[in-house]
């Protein structure tokens, strides 16, 4: 047996540098989003999505993973400090590229805003037995359900790599570019 791939960093909350959980909240709003499932791809030690989510009094819900031990135990921190967050908000903790799609409900939004971000030389390999980036965004892009939304980030680590997928994902998938909101990049399904 191998060691699941995590993440030896954390995301604390700053705007300048990793805004897209701001902006995904603010996209929310500005777009009435109301008693949504979310799936949230990344927590950052902030859990500002969930966070918002729980508070904001639109009835949406989200499941999050984070790959850092550090934003897992902050999670715990918050929940067990704030039970009512934990009514809509759960964060797990393990690898994406180690997803089993039998373990996910169907989402309405799902942020792919770290998408090639963290995979590692192993990580599709035959002994890891991961997905790689595309079958990733596949695997969401099919637990999205009809009409929900697939939201990037165009200035991550992994944007110009996620940029390069896009296009054959276009084609391949039932998907159509709604637009872009601050950093954000929308996509529908059909």
């Amino acid at each position: 047996m191998s060691k699941m791939n995590y993440w030896t960093d954390k995301w604390d909350l700053h705007e300048d540098i990793c805004p897209c959980d701001v902006h995904f909240n603010d996209w929310i709003a500005a777009t009435g989003q109301r008693g949504k499932l979310i799936y949230h791809f990344g927590t950052g030690t902030h859990h500002v999505v969930g966070v918002e989510q729980a508070k904001n009094g639109t009835g949406n819900a989200v499941v999050a993973i984070t790959a850092s031990i550090e934003e897992y135990q902050a999670y715990i921190k918050l929940v067990t400090e704030n039970a009512q967050v934990a009514k809509s908000y759960l964060a797990y903790f393990g690898d994406i590229y180690l997803t089993n799609p039998r373990l996910l409900p169907d989402f309405d939004i799902v942020t792919m805003v770290h998408l090639c971000e963290f995979f590692f030389p192993n990580t599709d390999s035959a002994e890891y037995g991961g997905l790689n980036d595309r079958q990733v965004l596949d695997l969401f892009t099919d637990k999205t359900r009809s009409g929900g939304h697939i939201v990037f980030y165009t200035k991550s680590m992994g944007a110009e790599r996620t940029m390069q997928i896009i296009p054959e994902w276009e084609k391949a998938k039932p998907v159509e570019r709604v637009g872009e909101f601050k950093t954000l990049l929308i996509y529908r399904k059909k």
